[in-house]
């Protein structure tokens, strides 16, 4: 309800363009949102009336206090329904909404903590980011264990450091639908390593901000809830179910709870969570999901999504992208795309690897678009009068080098670190140079036969030769070798780059641009985050101009000064 003095002020025409500048902005953005584990399929039009109202979940959501413009029966409304897709027996859980899996977390190992101040934490590499930063708030001792490639906590690596920490407590931190693979840690693998090295002290606390809202609703999930032995779980509100306000709950032993309990006088009753003084619109919004949309609801919405989830799969390995994903999660995993693909969509990235989740307001229509935009930023290459063909080396050098010979048309470098670069394939070394048959490029790259795929196969430049090859190899190693040695010659310069796919290719397009003829180039150094290259021009000065340009990167030494 608006009071009378509010009517005296009002924002300025320009605030009201702003804020509609930004409904346009957040609108569009909203059409490319497939990356991230965030439901837009919800309607709480019929709560936004308790939005006039300074609503507040002060204290234990249990217990009644002096503050009466609360939803503290709702919200326990909606942790009983969580108690139960948790399978947690009754009577022994306590919980309440929080503002996020973040918040659960912190929760979890706050309590464990509490209950063993010496404790260590062990938590895997593929862990939410959240974990770390929570044990410097918490100050607590940890240790990282190793992932398998499938992002599962490697349980041989947690046996041998839980063998030589027995001594210590272990808080072991277990993840249920990792960020980047949606892969869900063994609890029964964790908890049998307890009992054989006869750790009888030790907290479980499951990480489950997405998977807590699919294992529920899938027949014969792996262990991953209270009948598994876990101690807390944090799952996520926004995710699954959706909501435009970041929130989600977090169960745990009551019994732990009730150490950590203090009474409040002025709030007249007892504060058992982190935040104190909470969200009362959050459990609103999730009490009217579970009872519009209900259990049954979901268990038609869980397979939907990973029947999208497998269209997609499909779709992209038709573009060769390796894409996969886990029985139980609706998280697709796939080569990294091109940069225009990454900046148009929101996708998440880590190194070669990106994902998409297919949550319910993601369908088929969604993919074929991103589909459309990944063949659209695929390096096209110029069809060719002497066309060029990509080798192995010989199998007596013991590299891991490919031997690349072109025609004499100066497009070789720029398509083939291109093509490279569209799929994130790392340039480790490289040589160019211009010989009589044409360009000559030898290069070690992070992934050769993808590499090799890439170059014979994708943009369908030639194919892989065996022992017979249409150039002779021992002459192109010769050839290389003696370019290799080479001092560096006096109109050479040295560029340094982003130690990253696609900053090759960039340079070497502005220099097909400029039409800057590049004699060589070697890659001389790679540092943490740079690398150096070496180019030799039949127009240094010309290359030189280009380099210093202010729209370039890319940083430039003259080894003439």
């Amino acid at each position: 309800m608006r009071s009378h003095w509010l009517s005296e002020y009002s924002l300025s025409t320009e605030n009201e363009q702003r804020l509609e500048k930004l409904y346009q902005e957040i609108q569009k953005e909203s059409e490319h949102f497939l990356g991230y584990p965030c439901s837009s399929v919800f309607d709480y039009s019929a709560l936004y009336r308790f939005l006039q109202f300074p609503l507040n979940n002060a204290g234990d959501p249990y217990l009644p206090s002096n503050y009466h413009l609360n939803t503290h029966d709702f919200e326990c409304e909606v942790i009983s329904i969580f108690q139960q897709l948790a399978q947690a027996p009754a009577g022994t859980t306590w919980g309440y909404v929080t503002n996020g899996g973040t918040e659960g977390n912190h929760y979890g190992l706050f309590l464990s903590r509490e209950l063993f101040p010496e404790g260590m934490v062990y938590y895997s590499q593929d862990a939410h980011y959240s974990i770390d930063k929570i044990l410097r708030c918490l100050n607590l001792h940890s240790i990282m264990i190793r992932s398998q490639p499938n992002g599962c906590m490697d349980l041989e690596d947690l046996r041998e450091a839980l063998r030589i920490h027995r001594d210590i407590p272990p808080i072991v931190c277990a993840t249920i639908g990792t960020t980047m693979k949606g892969a869900v840690d063994d609890i029964l693998g964790i908890q049998e390593i307890f009992k054989d090295l006869a750790l009888s002290r030790h907290y479980l606390h499951a990480d489950a901000a997405l998977g807590g809202m699919i294992l529920p609703f899938m027949d014969n999930p792996p262990p991953w809830n209270f009948t598994s032995g876990i101690d807390s779980i944090s799952i996520s509100g926004h995710k699954m179910i959706g909501s435009p306000i970041p929130c989600g709950i977090v169960l745990a032993k009551k019994r732990n709870v009730d150490r950590i309990a203090q009474s409040v006088e002025y709030i007249g009753t007892l504060d058992t969570t982190l935040s104190g003084s909470r969200n009362a619109i959050t459990p609103l919004f999730l009490w009217y999901a579970f009872q519009t949309i209900g259990v049954r609801g979901f268990k038609d919405i869980i397979p939907r999504c990973l029947q999208v989830a497998d269209y997609s799969i499909q779709e992209l390995n038709k573009l060769d992208h390796h894409a996969w994903r886990h029985p139980y999660s609706n998280t697709v995993v796939f080569d990294r795309p091109p940069a225009p693909v990454t900046q148009n969509w929101q996708i998440a990235c880590q190194g070669s690897l990106s994902h998409l989740i297919a949550m319910p307001h993601v369908t088929v229509a969604h993919i074929d678009r991103f589909m459309a935009d990944i063949r659209a930023a695929q390096p096209q290459i110029i069809a060719r009068s002497q066309p060029f063909t990509a080798c192995e080396t010989l199998a007596e050098n013991n590299t891991q080098e490919i031997i690349i010979v072109g025609g004499t048309d100066g497009h070789l470098l720029t398509d083939v670190s291109a093509a490279l670069a569209s799929v994130g394939i790392s340039i480790e070394g490289l040589i160019a140079v211009k010989v009589e048959e044409g360009t000559m490029l030898r290069l070690r790259v992070n992934d050769r036969d993808r590499a090799l795929q890439i170059l014979n196969q994708t943009l369908d430049i030639g194919r892989c030769y065996g022992q017979s090859r249409p150039f002779n190899t021992e002459e192109a190693a010769q050839i290389l070798s003696q370019v290799e040695y080479q001092a560096v010659s006096g109109d050479a310069l040295l560029v340094e780059l982003e130690d990253k796919a696609g900053s090759l290719a960039t340079l070497m397009k502005k220099c097909h641009e400029k039409q800057i003829s590049i004699r060589s180039v070697r890659l001389l150094w790679r540092g943490k985050e740079k690398a150096i290259v070496e180019l030799a021009s039949a127009e240094p000065t010309q290359l030189k101009a280009m380099l210093a340009d202010q729209a370039l990167t890319s940083e430039l030494v003259d080894l003439s000064s």
